[in-house]
Parts: structure tokens; sequence; C-alpha cells
């Protein structure tokens, strides 16, 4: 784990998973509250503390996290962020999958779920997201915010295998803590994406990033050129289309929303949400990008 100043989440994050694994590493990245007491306070499930390291915040969460994983003994990494927690089938599924655990190079993708925000400012949402892989020095985690772990893997020969495992994330559900995270992350977008131009993961993020801001306009290019650079094969196209989608219709562009649509039920026919955005298109569709 990493985080800075979460003692309002940190304690349910540790509650839910710590008697499950072999060693917890928690890395502050600045905090002022009581994060680090309530991190040192956590115990395995050999019942031995969770070690702390510092590490100076520098606008790059691969930075941080690979801090992390530079600490770590383990054979196998499993992450949390602070504000993450599972329920107990989910804590269940999670204790099988961790027993049942060799010496396979995959990486294992979880659901990352989000629910609605109680003012409606952010509407609920399921994603995959890679939690689970091979402790290796050939892998690392990459970009400075949204980070992946998988390029790495794949580039070191792993595979990613897919779980039902979900993990709930409850980190936009503030206005305040929502509109500063989106601020923060499409700063860092921003300069990854003059470090690394053309980067389909980072085009994606910018896009539905500046959807989340209120500002579809601006999302709709990035959006457009993450589709032309990103493999066919890409995890992230279906929900691209369904941003492009939403996005053209809040720039007020329905035509251009439903060829969106059009365009992802053909590369993906049958998938329920583009389906459902185009049946629901001209039904007047409150904001829902995110």
């Amino acid at each position: 784990m990493i985080g800075r100043d979460a003692e309002a989440t940190l304690a349910r994050a540790l509650a839910t998973t710590a008697d499950l694994v072999d060693d917890i590493v928690f890395v502050d990245t600045g905090s002022t509250d009581g994060t680090r007491e309530l991190a040192a306070a956590a115990r395995d499930r050999h019942g031995r503390p969770a070690r702390l390291f510092s590490f100076a915040w520098r606008d790059d969460f691969s930075a941080a996290r690979n801090h992390s994983l530079r600490q770590a003994t383990g054979e196998w990494i499993f992450w949390m962020d602070c504000d993450d927690w599972l329920a107990e089938p989910d804590r269940q599924a999670l204790a099988r999958l961790f027993d049942g655990l060799g010496d396979e190079h995959v990486v294992y993708q979880m659901l990352h779920v989000s629910p609605e925000a109680a003012d409606g400012g952010h509407p609920a949402s399921t994603a995959p997201q890679d939690r689970l892989f091979r402790n290796l020095p050939d892998i690392y985690w990459e970009g400075r915010v949204h980070e992946q772990i998988v390029p790495a893997a794949l580039r070191s020969g792993g595979t990613v295998r897919t779980t039902s495992i979900a993990i709930q994330h409850t980190g936009y559900d503030d206005a305040a803590e929502r509109r500063r995270k989106v601020d923060r992350n499409l700063r860092l977008l921003e300069l990854e994406n003059a470090e690394r131009p053309d980067n389909g993961h980072t085009r994606y993020y910018l896009g539905m990033t500046y959807g989340m801001a209120g500002r579809p306009a601006q999302a709709i290019g990035h959006l457009e050129r993450s589709l032309a650079i990103l493999s066919p094969r890409s995890r992230l196209r279906p929900r691209l289309y369904l941003l492009l989608a939403d996005c053209c219709r809040l720039a007020g562009d329905a035509e251009r929303a439903r060829a969106a649509c059009r365009e992802g039920l053909a590369a993906f026919p049958g998938d329920a949400e583009l389906m459902r955005f185009e049946r629901d298109l001209g039904d007047g569709l409150g904001e829902r990008v995110g």
C-alpha cells in the first residue's frame, strides 16, 4: 500500500485484507494525520506488524509504488489503495486464490467497483484492474497516474487472467475530494502525455478525466486518438467506445455519439453497456461520464 492522509478510510482497508497476507508494506508519501499510526498497528496473518517506509512525493504514483515493491519480500504482490475494501464473499474468494498460487507468471485482474456518489456527481462503475502479480525484478509500475503493471509483465513473458473478485472503492464519493483528484489527475496526465506523446493508455485516461471534469469537448480528441493507437485486443476498447459516445452526447453531437456506439458494437457485439447506451441515447440521459 501507498498512501497519505488516509486515516478516514485506512482502517477498513486493512481490516478486510491484513489477515490474508504474509507481509504488509506501507509506504507513506507525507501524511500529517494519523495514517502512519494506523498502518503501524496492522498485523499480517502471522501477527507480525506492518513495515512502514517513507517516500517523498514527486507527482508520480509509479515511483511511490515501485518503492513499495523494492521493500516487498514475498513471492507475490497484492496491492490495495487506502480507500479500498472487500466484502466478505470477496475476502473468502481472495483467500482461496492466495492459497492456490504457485510459481506461474500471471497478473490477476479483479473488479474495481465504485458506487454512485451520494450527490450524483460520479456514476457507479465497474472496471478490470490488475491487482495480483509475481514479485519479479522485471515487473514494475509505469506511468505517473493510472499506473500500469501489465506492460512490464507481458514484456517479461507473463500472461493475464481475469477473476470475479470485487474490490470496493470509495474514493470519489465526496464532491470536494472528487474535484481535487480530478484536477490532480489531469495535471499528472498532461505531464505524462508531454513526456510520452501518443501513449494509448494516457490518451484514454485523459479523455476519461476531461469527461469527469465536465469538459467533454476536450475529451473527444483524446478518446479518438486512443482508439487509433490502442491494439484491437486492448481491454480498454469497449469502455473507450462508451466514453467517446457519452462525451459526444454531452458535447451536443448525438449523431456522432450514435456512430461511436455502432462502431463499438461492431467490434464488440453484445456489449451490454454499449447496447444500453445506444438504446437510451434519445431518452435524455443525465450526465454519466466516469
